[in-house]
């Protein structure tokens, strides 16, 4: 018993300080917003101590009632244990009739006549009152605290509007750095705003201050993935900084859930143009170059240097041999981007517009006899035999840079590519200009005799992952030559070449997303 009363007192103190702390919270909340000088705020404080003044007094009315018929009930249980005198509850004294004290008989006679069941019965009617009573007074708390929580969640997140408003007006008027300060107060009110930290992170970018920016784009992102905006943030502050590929990552998922986002669509080709080009060009050093003229050696005569250099006729020690030397020296040196002249007067080479510094121009002396014939070292050109059959799209894009310039070899290289590896090649990995390649080489080079060839390998082509962005990233030449394909594929089906039974119009809409 005594152990259920200090239980209770217990309970009852701890609510006593919660209604001391919710007190102490409000009056500090007041404070606060006075000296901040928010009038938005002080005029829903105000509302709410008003609202405080109706509910919260039905409410405390409540809980006291069910404590003070709790404490009745424990005073009811305290009395009847100091009256019974050592007679146990529910026992009949039939033997005192005086009323005197009991004597020892008497007080054993009555334990003849006890109760058990009634005594045991009033003790559970008991306990369950209380039971019901206590569970009445939590509930009644937990109400009262929920209502307060509610009412400061309102307080919070109407403060946080009106500075998020103000915050918009600053930015409006490219007072970049206001704006972040309200933003940055209206996420105290509301910290897992992810609004807010976009919007931040968005002031943050016209300050050039991109590491800050991708942090706040990062919070937003985790508190509400699907924050389109702050992806494309992020995707801004990464290509600032010249992480191309986290940006495309970011610009993907974007027309992934937008796919009508004009800006992201533009921004996304902006940043595989840059990624394309790459780093800018180091400045080439300057190079001095020194050209030895010696006798004629006839156990060099068979180098396939020497030879390619000059003829065999010319290899006889003349002048003109040395001459030759000198051509393929020049002609080295151009292929390097390095100017080159001697005393016999002829055309001068630059260095490419692209470099940063300029290349000094090596003198070269030459005897007075020497003729001015020049013989040029000549290259083979690359071709598709040239190339190993691919294992990656990395391979793949290596020969489409080698034989760029030579559209058919390249498409002869394309055609040796089966269909099934396509669709395995490209899976993970299907860069823009490689499609825009695969289209103009199919186009080009696999009708009217590898039709059926081509049509499969379109297909395989639309199994690749981010296809549908990929063709939303093509050009008008490539388009043009998406018509063109399907135009001979149309053709070639009518012809017999390609079964009846094939949905061309179906699988060419995949291409005109």
């Amino acid at each position: 018993m005594d152990i259920q009363l200090q239980m209770r007192r217990n309970v009852e103190q701890m609510h006593a300080t919660v209604d001391d702390l919710d007190s102490w919270m409000r009056d500090i909340s007041k404070r606060d917003r006075s000296l901040r000088g928010d009038k938005a705020g002080a005029d829903i404080g105000k509302a709410m101590d008003e609202d405080e003044g109706t509910d919260e007094e039905e409410e405390a009315r409540e809980i006291e009632a069910a404590k003070a018929e709790l404490r009745r009930l424990s005073q009811e249980e305290g009395t009847e244990a100091t009256a019974t005198g050592g007679i146990p509850r529910g026992a009949k004294d039939s033997t005192n009739k005086s009323k005197g004290p009991l004597t020892h008989a008497q007080k054993y006679g009555a334990w003849e006549h006890y109760d058990a069941d009634g005594v045991v019965g009033a003790m559970e009617e008991r306990e369950k009152d209380e039971e019901r009573l206590r569970r009445e007074v939590v509930r009644l708390e937990n109400k009262r605290l929920q209502a307060q929580a509610r009412k400061q969640q309102a307080l919070s997140a109407e403060a946080s509007e009106a500075l998020r408003q103000r915050g918009n007006t600053c930015f409006q008027s490219a007072r970049y750095s206001e704006a972040v300060e309200l933003y940055t107060n209206a996420l105290e009110h509301t910290p897992r705003s992810a609004v807010l930290y976009a919007n931040r992170a968005l002031a943050l970018l016209k300050l050039s201050a991109y590491p800050e920016a991708e942090e706040d784009c990062d919070t937003a992102l985790l508190l509400d993935p699907t924050q389109v905006k702050a992806r494309l943030r992020r995707a801004q502050c990464r290509q600032a900084t010249q992480r191309y590929d986290g940006a495309l990552e970011d610009l993907e998922l974007v027309l992934d859930a937008e796919p009508k986002n004009v800006s992201a669509r533009k921004q996304l080709q902006e940043c595989r143009q840059l990624k394309m080009q790459g780093a800018p060009r180091r400045a080439v050093a300057s190079v001095q170059l020194t050209v030895e003229h010696v006798a004629h050696d006839p156990d060099n005569d068979n180098d396939p240097f020497v030879q390619s250099v000059a003829p065999a006729g010319e290899l006889t020690g003349s002048p003109a041999s040395s001459s030759a030397t000198s051509g393929a020296v020049a002609a080295a040196a151009a292929r390097d981007g390095v100017a080159v002249s001697d005393s016999t007067p002829g055309p001068t080479l630059h260095p490419p517009d692209d470099l940063e510094a300029p290349i000094a121009t090596a003198s070269v002396a030459s005897p007075p006899a020497v003729s001015t014939a020049r013989h040029a070292v000549t290259a083979p050109s690359a071709s598709a035999d040239s190339f190993a059959p691919p294992a990656s799209s990395t391979d793949v894009e290596r020969v489409w840079r080698s034989l760029r310039r030579q559209p058919d070899e390249f498409g002869r290289y394309v055609l040796r590519i089966s269909p099934e590896s396509a669709g395995r090649l490209f899976k993970h990995n299907l860069p823009t200009e490689i499609l825009s390649a695969l289209l103009m080489a199919i186009d080009q080079c696999f009708f009217p005799t590898a039709a059926a060839r081509a049509l499969e390998f379109l297909r395989a082509l639309t199994s690749v992952s981010r296809f549908s962005i990929l063709t939303m990233c093509l050009e008008k030449s490539d388009v043009v030559h998406i018509g063109s394909i399907f135009a001979k594929l149309d053709a070639a089906q009518h012809g017999g070449l390609l079964p009846s039974a094939e949905d061309l119009p179906k699988l060419r809409s995949l291409y005109s997303s």
